[in-house]
């Protein structure tokens, strides 16, 4: 039963992990088209719009945000065994099992204060966009929720090579 349910969690990864990927795909298309766009305009007819700078801050966060969670849950963040390798395999559990804790300290932490930030950025919008700064958030917490799952993958799972295992 566990070992099935392990199958399961992993199948649902790896299907969060293709929609994350498309979508990072998909905004950064968008993001050249229109600074492209507007590198033609601003060329040609001297004159600019005014909502590309911020929507272009918008798909940056998004596309950086978004890929640091497909990594995270690929298990190919960067990591420094270098200086892992110099301790023996039981203290280098240890270590791993340390920095795993903060890891999810971290993730609870940036969905917390995420959700308490915002309460005081809901009200304000963009000068130029449709839709207020908390969207700007939102890829937070997906990022939180891959930190987490990555530090929980190498507490539970420490024998399992779990770079891309669910991409199968």
């Amino acid at each position: 039963m566990k070992e099935n349910n392990s199958i399961l969690i992993d199948r649902l990864i790896g299907y969060f992990d293709k929609i994350l990927i498309t979508l990072v795909i998909i905004l950064g298309i968008i993001l050249i088209g229109i600074n492209a766009i507007q590198i033609i305009i601003r060329g040609f007819f001297n004159t600019s719009f005014l909502w590309v700078l911020e929507f272009s801050e918008f798909l940056g966060i998004w596309i950086v945000l978004l890929g640091a969670s497909v990594m995270f849950l690929r298990d190919t963040e960067i990591k420094v065994t270098v200086i892992l390798g110099y301790f023996p395999e039981k203290v280098r559990r240890v270590i791993e099992i340390m920095i795993s804790v903060l890891g999810i300290v971290f993730s609870i932490y940036l969905i917390w204060g995420n959700l308490n930030y915002q309460q005081y950025v809901g009200i304000i919008k963009a000068d130029y966009l449709p839709f207020s700064f908390r969207v700007h958030t939102y890829p937070l917490y997906v990022f939180g929720i891959s930190v987490m799952y990555n530090c929980l993958n190498v507490i539970f799972r420490p024998d399992s090579d779990s770079k891309g295992r669910f991409l199968e």
